[in-house]
């Protein structure tokens, strides 16, 4: 129910900090899921003994610091470029899918 955090400043020390979060597996946080995410505080979801995500409530997104979405977004686009490539999507299938369903759109 606690992590070490090792915290680097401007000048490179490092200052150890003990932070108090909650943790649970894949499998529990998915089953309690609801009572997780409906808690105020964040929390790290783990898999086989290692982090392998945070959630963090925000009470306005909107008030995310630029940097954090920045990189909430690279490492989104990063992820999905793997899962597409894996799957064998192009950027081309996905734009003829795209203009397929505005045309179809346009339709109605």
């Amino acid at each position: 129910m606690y992590t070490i955090v090792d915290i680097i400043d401007q000048n490179s020390r490092i200052d150890t900090e003990v932070i108090t979060m909650k943790m649970g597996g894949i499998r529990e946080v998915r089953s309690k899921f609801a009572r997780y995410v409906g808690d105020s505080e964040p929390f790290l979801v783990t898999r086989h003994g290692k982090v392998s995500g945070v959630y963090i409530p925000l009470e306005s997104p909107d008030q995310l610091p630029d940097d954090w979405r920045r990189e909430i977004g690279q490492s989104l686009s990063f992820h999905f470029a793997k899962l597409l490539e894996s799957r064998g999507i192009t950027d081309r299938d996905i734009r003829e899918d795209f203009r397929a369903f505005r045309r179809h759109r346009r339709r109605r």
